[in-house]
C-alpha cells in the first residue's frame, strides 16, 4: 500500500475500500487462504493489503496457560499480489497452533487467522490441521440427507446443549456433540419411551436445525462442564466447532471429528442437518479478527467512524463489499463440502445483500446435490442496514429478488396464529382473537401469490415457536391468563390451542418449522429470552414427553399425513391454486385440496374452529371437482394420524369448540 495513507480517518478509508480502484488492485478470488496443510510443508495466507509488515507465530499449544506453552518462532512473511502475505514452511507442522502479527500504522497487533479451520482453547490460537484425520470412520460415505423439495422438510430447531442436558435424558454425554450420536437412549426407569435420535425418528421430523456450532465466544471452554450457557449468536471463528461442546476443548482436532461424528448419527438415521449460521455481525468489533486483519474492511460504519449496529449487537458486517462476500461465500461452502451439511439458516439475513445470498445459492447448486441443499433465513434487522456500493438487502421487501429456494421465516403466519410475539398477553387465532381468518387462510397458502410477498411456497418457512421469544406454551399460558402455574400443568385450553397452531403450521403450503420441545408443550417457566439463561431453563425436559403424550403423538400425526398427502408439500404453487376456502362463521377457517392422479386420497378437508362454540361448516370445491358423499376422518380435537378415527356422511361438517378436522375422501 501507499503509506501516505496512514492517518486516513475511518471514513477515507471506507471510501478507498469502496473505490474500483481498491477492487482492481486487492480482491483476491483464491481459496487457498489460512494454512494449508501438506506432510511435508504448510502454506500459510492472509488477506491484509493494508499492512506494513506481517509475521507468522508458531506456538506449541492454543493457550498461555497449558502445560509445555511456548512459542517456537516467529517467520517474517511476505507480501504477494492482492494484499495476500504468505509463507511457506518445510517439514510436518500438524498439530502446532499459530497467530498473526500485523503492522498497521505503526501499531503491530497479533491476530487470530480469520480462516481457520481449527484452533485451541476459546479460539484464541489457530491450529493446523490434517483434515483428513478428523474424519470419523465410515465418513467416506456418509452423504447428505436432502429433500426432493423444500417443502417436503418437516424442521426441528435444537441447542446442542439443550438436547442431552436433562438429568432424565438418558443420555451419557450431556451438553456435547456426542449425545446425538448414542443409541438406544431413554427416560431412565422407561425403555419404551425413548430420547434422543431415536426419539426423532419416532416423532418423523427429516431436519434437525442446529442452533450455532461454529466457534462463539461467550461461554468459557476451559470451565468443562460446568453450567455456562449461551445460545451462540455471539460468533468468534467462523469456520471452526464450537469447543464447549466437545470432549476435548484443548486440542483442535477433537471438536472436528466430534461434529463430523453427530452429523454422521443424524445421516445415519435418515435426519439432515441444517446449520444456523450468523454472518451478519461478530461478538467483538474492535478486538475480532476481522477489524485487527483490515481494520474497518469488514465492517460497515457511520460517517462519523462508528460502527453501524443493525444486528442490535455492536456492529454489522459488510457483506457488500468482495472479499466480505467472498468469505462468507466460501465459509458456507467449506460446511457444506467438509462437514455434510444439508442445509443453512442465516441469523438476520436482512444485514445480507441480496447478491452475496443469490451467490451462496449458485455456489451451493454446483456441489453434488447441492441444488437440493435448503437455505432459509429472517429476512429482517434490528436497524436499518448501512450498505454502500448500492446493495439492497435480504429482506421481505426485496425477497423477489432472492433465488426462489432461498426461503424467509413467515413472522405474520406466526403472529396471526398466536398473536405477537413483542406482547406476552396478546392472542391470536388460536388463543381466542377475531378477524384472524383471512391471515391465516393466507398463513395456510404460505402467503404465496400474485400479490403476495413470496410467490412459491419453497420461499416461505411457516412456524409458530423458535429459540427467540416465549415457547409455544409459554405464550398461550399469558395469553390465557394461566401463569404462572400454567407452565408446568398440561391445561386443557392450551392443549387444544398448542393443536391448532400445529395443524395450521404442519398443513400449510410452505416449509415447516418447529422449536424443539413444541410438540410436548416446552416451557422455559416464563422466560422469553433465554439466551444466556441456566440450562435448567434451556434444556428439554424429557420427562413432558409422557406429561404430554396426548400432545406428542398429535404431533407425530399430523407430520405422517403431510408426509402421505403429496399436495401439503407442493413446491411448485399448484396446491395454492387448488385450494378451495369454504364459508364460515367467526374464528372459523375451513378448506379443502384435491389430491394428485393416482393417490388413494383423492381429496383433503382441514377445518379449523377457534371459537368456544360448536359449528357447521358447509364444505366447497372446485366446480369441475364434485366432493364425496362422505369423508374418513383423520384428526380431530383428541388424535391424528394416518388411521381412519370415524366416518363422516355428507359435507355439512360439524365441529367442536376449539379443535381442528382432517378429513379424506380416500379409495377404498
Amino acid at each position: 500500500m501507499e503509506y501516505d495513507r496512514i492517518g486516513w480517518s475511518v471514513q477515507e478509508w471506507c471510501d478507498w475500500f469502496d473505490s474500483a480502484q481498491f477492487d482492481m488492485e486487492y480482491v483476491y478470488g483464491g481459496d487457498d487462504l489460512g494454512a494449508s496443510y501438506m506432510p511435508d510443508r504448510t502454506l500459510w495466507k492472509i488477506w491484509t493489503p493494508v499492512a506494513q509488515k506481517v509475521s507468522l507465530n508458531l506456538y506449541t499449544t492454543g493457550s498461555d496457560q497449558e502445560a509445555g506453552a511456548a512459542r517456537l518462532r516467529q517467520v517474517p512473511m511476505i507480501r504477494e499480489a492482492c494484499g495476500v502475505w504468505s509463507i511457506s514452511l518445510g517439514g510436518d507442522w500438524k498439530g502446532t497452533y499459530y497467530t498473526f502479527s500485523i503492522t498497521w500504522e505503526g501499531e503491530e497487533r497479533e491476530v487470530m487467522d480469520p480462516y481457520a479451520k481449527a484452533a485451541g482453547v476459546n479460539g484464541d490460537r489457530a491450529m493446523v490441521v490434517d483434515l483428513t484425520e478428523t474424519n470419523p470412520a465410515g465418513w467416506e460415505q456418509d452423504t447428505h440427507v436432502v429433500p426432493e423439495h423444500p417443502t417436503d422438510a418437516v424442521i426441528w430447531e435444537v441447542h446442542v446443549r439443550d438436547f442431552s442436558w436433562d438429568s432424565y435424558s438418558g443420555m451419557k454425554n450431556k451438553g456435547q456433540y456426542l449425545a446425538f450420536t448414542e443409541k438406544g437412549t431413554h427416560i431412565p426407569g422407561h425403555p419404551k419411551l425413548p430420547t434422543g435420535v431415536e426419539y426423532l425418528k419416532q416423532l418423523g421430523i427429516t431436519h434437525v436445525q442446529l442452533m450455532p456450532c461454529f466457534d462463539f465466544y461467550t461461554v468459557d471452554e476451559t470451565r468443562g462442564k460446568e453450567d455456562l450457557y449461551n445460545w451462540g449468536y455471539d460468533p468468534q471463528n467462523y469456520n471452526v466447532p464450537e469447543g464447549s461442546y466437545s470432549t476435548d476443548p484443548y486440542h483442535g482436532e477433537v471438536r472436528i471429528r466430534e461434529m463430523k461424528k453427530m452429523i454422521q448419527a443424524l445421516h445415519q438415521a435418515g435426519i439432515g442437518v441444517i446449520m444456523d449460521v450468523v454472518y451478519n455481525h461478530t461478538y467483538q468489533s474492535d478486538e475480532s479478527a476481522f477489524q485487527k486483519a483490515v481494520p474497518y474492511y469488514y465492517y460497515r460504519t457511520w460517517s462519523d467512524g462508528s460502527w453501524a449496529n443493525g444486528s442490535g449487537c455492536g456492529n454489522e458486517i459488510a457483506t457488500e463489499r468482495p472479499m466480505v462476500s467472498h468469505f462468507i461465500r466460501q465459509s458456507v461452502r467449506y460446511w457444506a463440502e467438509e462437514y455434510h451439511i444439508d442445509g443453512f439458516r442465516f441469523d438476520i439475513m436482512g444485514l445480507i445483500d441480496v447478491e452475496t445470498m443469490n451467490r451462496i445459492r449458485e455456489d451451493l447448486d454446483q456441489l453434488p446435490q447441492g441444488k437440493k441443499i435448503l437455505m432459509y433465513g429472517e429476512p429482517w434487522a434490528a436497524e436499518t442496514p448501512q450498505m454502500r456500493r448500492s446493495a439492497v438487502p435480504a429482506d421481505k421487501t426485496h425477497v423477489r429478488l432472492l433465488n426462489s429456494r432461498i426461503a424467509i421465516f413467515n413472522d405474520e403466519t406466526r403472529d396471526c396464529i398466536k398473536g405477537s410475539v413483542f406482547d406476552m398477553h396478546s392472542t391470536g387465532f388460536i388463543s381466542g382473537a377475531w378477524y384472524q381468518e383471512n391471515a391465516v387462510r393466507s398463513s395456510l397458502q404460505g402467503w404465496a401469490g400474485p400479490y403476495a410477498t413470496v410467490k412459491l411456497p419453497t420461499q416461505t418457512v411457516s412456524y409458530v415457536s423458535a429459540h427467540d421469544n416465549f415457547t409455544l406454551w409459554d405464550k398461550l399460558v399469558y395469553a390465557k391468563g394461566l401463569a404462572p402455574k400454567g407452565f408446568d400443568v398440561p391445561k386443557l385450553s392450551c392443549l387444544a390451542a398448542n393443536k391448532l397452531a400445529a395443524v395450521i403450521v404442519l398443513m400449510a403450503q410452505g416449509i415447516p418449522f418447529m422449536q424443539a420441545g413444541e410438540e410436548f408443550g416446552r416451557t422455559k417457566k416464563g422466560d422469553g429470552n433465554s439466551y444466556r439463561s441456566s440450562s435448567q431453563i434451556n434444556c428439554l425436559d424429557w420427562r413432558r414427553t409422557m406429561e404430554f403424550r396426548e400432545l406428542l403423538a398429535y404431533y407425530q400425526g399430523l407430520i405422517q399425513i403431510r408426509k402421505r398427502f403429496a399436495p401439503f408439500r407442493c413446491a411448485g404453487g399448484d396446491s395454492i391454486r387448488r385450494m378451495v376456502f369454504s364459508k364460515g362463521g367467526p374464528q372459523v377457517v375451513a378448506f379443502t385440496l384435491p389430491g394428485i392422479r393416482g393417490d388413494s386420497w383423492r381429496m383433503v378437508a382441514v377445518v379449523l374452529n377457534a371459537s368456544d362454540q360448536t359449528t357447521s361448516v358447509e364444505l366447497s370445491a372446485w366446480e369441475d371437482t364434485p366432493l364425496p358423499s362422505g369423508w374418513s376422518v383423520k384428526a380431530d380435537a383428541e388424535k391424528a394420524g394416518t388411521d381412519t378415527l370415524w366416518r363422516v356422511e355428507g359435507n355439512c361438517i360439524f365441529i367442536q369448540p376449539r379443535s381442528a378436522l382432517i378429513l379424506v375422501d380416500e379409495t377404498e
